[in-house]
């Protein structure tokens, strides 16, 4: 219907057309006569077909555009019912899922977390809380050698200044000197007896 329409209007615009060109001619002929009162009124005359003709250009472009405002809203409506059919999808596949439980689910998990190192660590703690109490031995230790130092500076062990009597026997038990000569055995060697006569001489000097 709307094609009809505008052919109609289309033969209608052409023959107004067809009008106002013959009354144009109209008009110069009759001016070509001095019949300036005829001229006249066949340019009224073609000034009513052109403003028919205005008419008909308007009301065309009032439809045209009327068509492009359908053509625009068939393709909003296809659009949105492309975006409401993702939504439902995104939806569904979403699964009830939110922001909130998800945030909710998240803190019980770590709440689980935390709760199972404390667990582990409460069965793997020493019975004996002694044992685990490193630092107070270790700091208990750390004095007692401050302690033992500070003794050490303070008590320094004395040093003797002469020999005491029977000390240089208890210390080197020699035997006596010699006040005679030495009677050697005739088994001894030359060279042992040799070097047994020198130390006599160097004790009998001495």
């Amino acid at each position: 219907r709307r094609r009809r329409r505008r052919r109609r209007r289309r033969r209608s615009e052409a023959h107004i057309g067809t009008k106002i060109t013959a009354q144009t001619a109209e008009a110069k002929a009759k001016l070509a006569k001095k019949d300036k009162k005829g001229a006249l009124i066949c340019m009224k005359r073609k000034k009513m077909f052109e403003n028919e003709i205005t008419k008909i250009q308007g009301a065309r472009m009032t439809l045209e555009q009327q068509m492009m405002a359908l053509e625009n809203a068939a393709m909003n409506m296809q659009t949105f019912g492309a975006m409401n059919e993702g939504k439902q999808a995104l939806k569904a596949a979403r699964g009830g899922m939110d922001a909130d439980t998800i945030g909710d689910t998240m803190d019980d998990i770590r709440e689980e977390m935390d709760e199972a190192d404390a667990i582990a660590t409460a069965l793997g703690a020493p019975l004996d809380d002694a044992l685990e109490d490193d630092d107070e031995l270790l700091a208990e230790l750390n004095m007692m050698e401050q302690d033992d130092l500070e003794d050490k500076l303070l008590n320094p062990p004395s040093v003797p200044t002469s020999t005491p009597v029977g000390a240089a026997e208890d210390i080197l038990d020699l035997p006596d000197a010699p006040t005679s000569q030495v009677v050697v055995d005739g088994d001894v060697e030359d060279d042992e007896l040799a070097a047994l006569r020198e130390l006599e001489a160097s004790m009998m000097a001495a």
